[in-house]
């Protein structure tokens, strides 16, 4: 029986949190929050597989709830494909595209909305039943209500992302895609910090006080700074150029990294300035996260994390080289959007750790 890589790295990565000592009563709530992170993580690679098979502007409407339903018959096919030939990325890039590739990219964009609505019901079914029950307090209800907010706001950006490519431009916004994948990943840090704070005790994000919880801070800030320039890189298809390491074509800087010059619309809006960024900010996160690592691995609070966050940024680190080498392979650069998810949930966990104690869990 085959044996996937992803769901085992983040099976490990909860492991530490999902034991006997959750609270009788709060069990079903952190095996419901759990779950939520299991789909989100499957949102996650779903996503990169819509972006990576260029599927994302293939439902031209946003239909909240008629949407949940295909195409029926060869008729609705036809209006959906002649929908999608009105659209820039047909006209200029997609004009050999046949009913058959159009099925196919409407599969992964399918798919991807309708996944959005599972995770919907996942969490706003349970929600109502739990909050009847009492077992949403204080603390806890606030918390979960901002989760389903963000949740919904994950997908209303989703449309905002993809309105941006379907009149003047044949690619969306990556901008706008970077916003999407930022809310996405930060309502999974959300989710997670709450199973954390059900099982470790309540943590405020302020530190300790400690040098170990400023060093963490700045840490996971770093992580999320290379998170925006990776879904810059995603939307600009930037890991498609300069496909050698470590250099650039042989160059530390080509000169067209910086041809417009213009140091914001070179390293953010232009393909070779992006990669230059991602590539070079990825040395950083890497050496970052293994010295706090290394320095702090006989801290009590980084019990069972140190050795986590120095395996997932060397992987990180490699499936971003691999991924550039073989111009974005699809299993590769979907295999490195997830590591980077599982990176933060690493980084998350020693941030939470050496949080601020709160009052108790259940108050």
């Amino acid at each position: 029986m085959a044996v996937n890589p992803e769901a085992v790295a983040l099976l490990v990565l909860l492991h530490p949190f999902m034991d006997r000592s959750i609270p009788l009563d709060l069990r079903p709530v952190v095996r419901w929050l759990t779950t939520g992170l299991v789909l989100i993580a499957c949102m996650v690679i779903i996503g990169g597989i819509t972006r990576l098979t260029g599927s994302g502007l293939s439902i031209t409407e946003w239909k909240p709830i008629m949407g949940a339903l295909p195409p029926l018959n060869e008729q609705q096919w036809q209006e959906a494909f002649d929908k999608y030939k009105q659209i820039p990325e047909y006209t200029l890039k997609n004009q050999h595209m046949d009913m058959a590739g159009f099925k196919g990219i409407f599969f992964w964009e399918y798919l991807h909305r309708n996944w959005g609505r599972l995770m919907g019901l996942v969490f706003i079914v349970p929600f109502a039943l739990f909050l009847r029950r009492g077992l949403l307090r204080g603390w806890l209800r606030t918390r979960t209500i901002a989760i389903l907010i963000g949740g919904g706001t994950v997908g209303a950006l989703g449309w905002f992302m993809v309105a941006s490519g379907l009149q003047d431009n044949p690619d969306v916004s990556h901008y706008r895609l970077a916003i999407h994948l930022t809310a996405a990943f930060t309502v999974f840090s959300l989710v997670l910090w709450t199973v954390l704070d059900i099982r470790l005790g309540r943590r405020a994000f302020s530190g300790d006080g400690t040098a170990m919880a400023r060093h963490a801070r700045w840490l996971l800030a770093l992580v999320l700074l290379q998170i925006v320039w990776g879904a810059f890189t995603a939307g600009l298809d930037a890991g498609r150029i300069y496909n050698t390491w470590p250099l650039m074509n042989g160059s530390f800087m080509p000169e067209n990294v910086t041809a417009f010059g213009n140091w914001w619309f070179d390293l953010s809006h232009h393909r070779d300035g992006v990669q230059f960024v991602h590539r070079n900010l990825a040395w950083v996160v890497a050496v970052g996260v293994v010295a706090f690592a290394w320095v702090y691995r006989s801290a009590a609070a980084l019990a069972g994390v140190w050795q986590l966050l120095i395996g997932l940024v060397v992987l990180q680190f490699l499936l971003g080289v691999f991924t550039i080498l073989t111009q974005v392979n699809i299993v590769l650069g979907v295999a490195h959007q997830f590591g980077a998810l599982l990176l933060l949930a690493a980084v998350l966990a020693a941030v939470q750790r050496t949080g601020r104690s709160l009052s108790a869990t259940g108050a």
